[in-house]
């Protein structure tokens, strides 16, 4: 019997090059309909090292409202759900493409974090950044 191969979010990564300790963010199509469930391959992790780079785009966007409970979120918590929605997200992307940078690889790893945004937010109500810090 063939053994199924363990099912994991994918990551993106920039320099990060440590233990696959899993400590940084996870950012999934956020639905504010709450039966549509998100199968883990549409999901995206993102080492904190890393995160370094989208979080001050993220941090100028609050505060933001939760489109579920209605509640003000102040600051992006690290260590929680940021429910952040998609007029939020256009912001967010438009500051991260103007974001002059000098090294190609971070262009790169800004590029492909702002596509994996823009695609889903095709069917997405948002994108919601969960913490683990």
């Amino acid at each position: 019997m063939a053994k199924k191969s363990k099912r994991t979010i994918p990551a993106l990564m920039y320099q990060y090059q440590g233990p696959q300790r899993n400590v940084g963010f996870v950012l999934c199509p956020l639905y504010i309909e709450e039966s549509v469930e998100v199968e883990m391959e549409d999901m995206l992790f993102i080492y904190n090292e890393d995160f370094v780079h989208i979080r001050p785009a993220l941090d100028h966007a609050f505060p933001v409202t939760d489109p579920r409970t209605g509640e003000e979120m102040k600051a992006l918590d690290p260590c929680w759900e940021n429910p952040i929605t998609k007029d939020v997200w256009v912001g967010n992307l438009s500051e991260l493409d103007q974001q002059v940078v000098a090294e190609p690889e971070l262009r790169m790893f800004l590029d492909q974090f702002t596509a994996w945004v823009r695609h889903h937010l095709q069917w997405a109500d948002g994108i919601e950044v969960t913490g683990n810090l």
